[in-house]
């Protein structure tokens, strides 16, 4: 594939790391480079290639001529929103990734920081905003509406008509039923099943999906073991 765009990643962690390879083997980006904020930085090559800081990184590869892909995955959902206006505030355009396995149509509208991986199928009629992942084998239903900031994990069914607002999180295989609204920072647990309008800041679980808990005061933030 003819490497005609050239690309810096924000990160250096595990979902770096991931994406440095699907631009490298299924794009036509060509990555030169990582940056992380000075603070956190803790070596000065990942993937065989250099890390800069954040701080300096446009003197070096000036948002004229590259863009960036903010790689930050979703421990805590309200950073993605920080690091993604941090990249935009310094006059970064910002990369899609849309994997060639990825079955969509000329007329879904997208912005700009998304993942769609292979086996998606993205239906006629989906607009979906920026700063969003959509793990593999994920149908989006036709007319869907998505915001920004939001990660969508793998197998999941939205149906068609459906809103998805602002950082939201959708685990593993859930299923929602046509036309709800999935209102911002909502947490849908994986295998729940969605038959109804969620709440601003709402946990959802089981089948059907009811309500168990809240976080507005921090976020969706998910911790492992």
């Amino acid at each position: 594939m003819n490497k005609n765009h050239k690309l810096i990643i924000y990160g250096i962690g595990p979902f770096a790391k991931l994406m440095h390879f699907y631009f490298s083997a299924d794009s036509n980006y060509e990555v030169l480079g990582f940056c992380v904020d000075r603070k956190y930085i803790s070596t000065h090559s990942f993937c065989d290639l250099p890390v800069l800081p954040f701080e300096d990184i446009d003197k070096k590869f000036s948002p004229e001529e590259y863009k960036m892909f903010v790689a930050i995955g979703y421990r805590c959902m309200r950073n993605r929103r920080a690091l993604f206006k941090k990249a935009k505030d310094l006059g970064y355009n910002l990369a899609n990734y849309i994997s060639s396995n990825a079955l969509k149509y000329s007329n879904f509208k997208l912005g700009e920081n998304n993942v769609i991986m292979g086996g998606c199928n993205v239906e006629p009629f989906v607009v979906i905003g920026n700063n969003n992942v959509i793990w593999s084998d994920t149908l989006l239903g036709h007319d869907l509406v998505i915001g920004d900031h939001n990660y969508i994990s793998a197998k999941c069914l939205i149906a068609g008509n459906c809103y998805v607002g602002d950082l939201c999180f959708i685990g593993n295989g859930v299923t929602t039923i046509d036309g709800l609204n999935i209102n911002d920072e909502s947490f849908l647990i994986s295998g729940a099943v969605l038959t109804s309008n969620t709440e601003k800041f709402g946990r959802y679980k089981g089948i059907p999906a009811k309500h168990s808990g809240s976080h507005s005061d921090y976020g969706i933030v998910i911790t492992r073991g």
